[in-house]
């Protein structure tokens, strides 16, 4: 079943306790996938992976159980490789290759930080990681976006994950109403609101 949190700045108090609802675990044993490559622009950019990380440990969330999967660090998907041929990358640590599909299972969430969502929709696309995203979604995988990571998952790319039809715009002064997504049409997002979506449908929250 689809859990997808797609936020303008991140988990406000009431997010969090929809969070822990759903996966139904205690804070302290919950494992969770950060992918920091859409803040690594700028000093500014990378503040955000500050924040998220530090958002994380204030939920309970202890610091062995986040791993930061940066795709920055992956060859491109049909690269042929060279002088490592002979490497068996499944031997290999998990953060320079794509995880199997059951090794990213054995997370119970993955939250993509906020910064360039172009960057971050080139790296996702880049390593073949999409797919795998995917399919690790409809497995019951929780997303969290952020700014960006909300973007690359919403309509605002051709290749985006599509998880959301409609382009999300963060941080907006106003936002659109609590309730149900509109059938077309851009979702504007205070940064205390986030598109909740499961495969009963898609809702603003907040």
């Amino acid at each position: 079943m689809k859990q997808i949190l797609l936020t303008s700045a991140g988990l406000t108090d009431a997010m969090q306790s929809l969070f822990f609802s759903r996966v139904r675990k205690k804070p302290e044993q919950v494992r969770i996938m950060l992918v920091p490559c859409a803040s690594l622009g700028s000093d500014e950019a990378r503040e955000g992976v500050i924040a998220g990380m530090a958002g994380l440990l204030q939920m309970g969330i202890r610091k062995e159980n986040i791993f930061l999967y940066n795709l920055a660090y992956l060859l491109s998907h049909g690269y042929r490789r060279t002088y490592s041929a002979a490497e068996d990358l499944s031997a290999l640590p998990l953060n320079i290759r794509l995880p199997t599909r059951a090794e990213i299972r054995e997370f119970d969430a993955i939250l993509f930080t906020g910064g360039r969502a172009d960057v971050l929709m080139d790296e996702i696309l880049r390593t073949g990681f999409r797919p795998l995203l995917a399919q690790a979604v409809d497995d019951g995988l929780f997303y969290i976006g952020v700014s960006a990571g909300s973007m690359v998952a919403a309509g605002n790319f051709a290749n985006s994950m599509g998880f959301l039809k409609n382009p999300v715009i963060p941080h907006c002064p106003l936002g659109l109403p609590c309730g149900n997504v509109p059938e077309n049409g851009e979702i504007p997002l205070t940064d205390k609101q986030a598109v909740w979506i499961t495969d009963a449908g898609a809702q603003i929250i907040e």
